[in-house]
């Protein structure tokens, strides 16, 4: 298992889904709160199936290398929180949604373009530098 989550093409797949999210969250219309119209009826389904997709992902590096108590376990990576955060959200607004209304959820939706740093090193360095220079902002 290690050797696929490690492999170039899972991490390429990986980028190229991030991207398409978030290509589907830009187009989303947000006027149309109660995904009344096809349109983002359709893009909800999409989205769907791309938390699908991420679930799976994390199984996939849970398996490979455990979840905390190994010495490079999954979340003993800062960057693998964010993903997890994200796998959390989505499984709780694919579950709730039958239940119960929790549209606040879907804000957070917006956080899946951020996985894409940690197979970005340059962009985690620049992520990184702004973090480190809030504190003299203010």
């Amino acid at each position: 298992m290690v050797f696929i989550v490690e492999s170039k093409p899972f991490d390429i797949t990986s980028i190229i889904l991030i991207l398409l999210n978030s290509l589907v969250l830009a187009s989303y219309n947000y006027e149309d709160r109660k995904n009344e119209t096809p349109y983002n009826k359709n893009l909800h389904t999409v989205n769907m199936v791309f938390s699908w997709f991420f679930i799976v992902e994390c199984i996939f590096k849970i398996i490979a290398y455990g979840f905390v108590s190994h010495y490079n376990s999954y979340l003993r990576d800062k960057w693998n929180w964010l993903d997890f955060l994200v796998v959390l959200v989505s499984i709780v607004e694919m579950v709730g949604t039958s239940y119960i209304q929790l549209k606040p959820l879907r804000t957070l939706r917006v956080l899946r373009p951020l996985r894409s740093i940690k197979a970005l090193p340059g962009m985690r360095h620049l992520i990184l530098s702004l973090i480190k220079s809030l504190p003299s902002l203010s």
